[in-house]
């Protein structure tokens, strides 16, 4: 399946050629090209981040589980 980033860096250099690069629709679409690049790169580091999170939720459950509450 063909990603829209993908037909994005397809079309924006048959754009150029036909409109030149400092044509406003053209920019327009060099930046939301740009932006839907940054978002999917962020997206891995993202989920990493969130596994740590989990994983360091679980050993805290797993501490307070281990060790009674004296608390009153």
């Amino acid at each position: 399946m063909i990603s829209e980033i993908d037909l994005l860096r397809d079309d924006i250099p048959r754009l150029e050629r036909k409109f030149g690069p400092g044509d406003p629709f053209v920019q327009v679409l060099k930046a939301h090209l740009a932006a839907l690049q940054n978002k999917q790169q962020q997206l891995p580091s993202r989920k990493k981040s969130h596994l740590g999170f989990v994983n360091f939720k679980k050993s805290q459950i797993q501490k307070s589980s281990e060790t009674p509450n004296n608390r009153m």
